[in-house]
């Protein structure tokens, strides 16, 4: 009965036939040269919308149980192209950083580790809103790219 129960509760957060169609997702890990730059793994996933950038906005990344802030934009080269229209290629970019602390350790600087809004199959969320209501789009997977090592 509880599976049943978590599937329906998908089904109506994510919508009907969902407003974002995912094409491929990857990851890329990073450490930086220096001591105090930390490490991270940047996000990037390729998606075709169904709705225009006035009725959609695209801001959550999920990874696990830990939410990313997550911009969309339509031009990987200008991070102010974030307009967009109904077919159109859409880029949803979001990172984990991990950097050193005074005592030594290491803190996470981006995202919040809360319950998921759903247990999802996939690898990820994408979270957007879609005329004002939340909904979510599942990543398969994250294709993982080459480690980024910065001087």
């Amino acid at each position: 009965m509880m599976k049943y129960l978590t599937i329906l509760l998908a089904a109506l957060l994510i919508g009907p036939g969902g407003r974002i169609k995912v094409a491929e997702s990857t990851s890329q890990e990073w450490v930086g040269g220096l001591q105090q730059s930390g490490y991270g793994t940047y996000y990037l996933s390729t998606v075709t919308v169904k709705g225009h950038s006035d009725k959609m906005k695209i801001d959550e990344l999920w990874i696990g149980n830990l939410k990313l802030p997550a911009r969309a934009v339509t031009d990987l080269k200008n991070r102010n192209s974030t307009t967009f229209r109904k077919g159109d290629r859409v880029y949803v970019r979001a990172e984990v950083n991990w950097k050193p602390e005074a005592r030594g350790g290491l803190v996470r600087t981006t995202g919040i580790q809360t319950d998921k809004p759903y247990d999802y199959q996939g690898q990820g969320l994408i979270g957007y809103t879609y005329k004002g209501k939340r909904r979510y789009a599942e990543i398969d997977r994250f294709i993982p790219l080459e480690k980024i090592i910065y001087p």
